[in-house]
């Protein structure tokens, strides 16, 4: 495929999401954004009817990691020398449901809490560019990731597959997550006790120490503390201090 039609089949899976509907969900989006690829076979109605009525089918994922294997589909497509292309089809009903799972909690549980607690820190400082950092910092990550997705996918086809391997959204997550949990918790007791001794050093120290603080947690559960009592025992330690 030219660029300019891979260009425009990435600006189209953005918007995987616009026509989403109760009963087969993504597939409109899914099968809108393949449109470039099916205008390739020209007066091959047959290839394009093919391509089209296979991935209107239903479809759910995370709406950010579609793009790799919207990718993957097109060139394992447009590589098939037939009219009929199942490899494409089970690539995309096999990773749908995976993809859905990494993401979610990465980018619905971690990055955007994460990038919010880190806006409201900056806008206590009162910082005008607290929602532009929430903004860049939350959209800089998930565009990447769409690009970069789409990109490895149509290289090789199931490229989608080993970037995302490499990345480890799974273990990205749970460190998103501690490192949210405790500037939670340093925002609570800031809030709680204005006099709270982290309150008044510069915030650069205060997330300092708030680092400090989770990679404590991890070496806690790595020695078989449960992560729910290293939680409570953190909200109670800071608690403690700002009494």
């Amino acid at each position: 495929m030219k660029k300019g039609d891979l260009i425009e089949m990435f600006l189209r899976s953005l918007f995987v999401q616009s026509s989403w509907n109760f009963r087969r969900m993504q597939n409109v989006g899914f099968a809108y954004s393949l449109i470039p690829l099916a205008r390739r076979f020209g007066e091959n109605k047959e290839r394009i009817s093919g391509v089209l009525t296979r991935h209107i089918q239903s479809f759910s994922s995370h709406p950010y990691l579609t793009g790799a294997i919207i990718g993957s589909a097109a060139r394992l497509e447009e590589s098939s020398e037939s009219d009929n292309c199942p490899e494409a089809l089970r690539l995309k009903e096999t990773l749908m449901a995976p993809y859905a799972a990494m993401g979610d909690p990465f980018f619905w549980g971690g990055l955007k809490p994460l990038s919010s607690v880190a806006g409201v820190i900056l806008a206590l400082e009162g910082l005008l560019v607290a929602p532009l950092f929430f903004l860049l910092a939350y959209n800089s990550i998930h565009v990447w990731v769409r690009v970069r997705g789409f990109t490895e996918g149509y290289l090789d086809g199931k490229g989608g597959i080993s970037f995302l391997s490499a990345i480890d959204l799974p273990g990205k997550t749970r460190m998103l997550k501690w490192v949210t949990t405790c500037f939670l918790a340093l925002l609570c007791a800031v809030f709680i006790n204005p006099s709270f001794p982290l309150a008044n050093l510069p915030w650069g120290a205060a997330v300092g120490g708030t680092f400090i603080l989770v990679l404590l947690c991890f070496w806690l559960v790595s020695r078989g503390i449960p992560s729910l009592a290293v939680l409570y025992g953190v909200v109670a330690l800071l608690f403690v201090v700002t009494v």
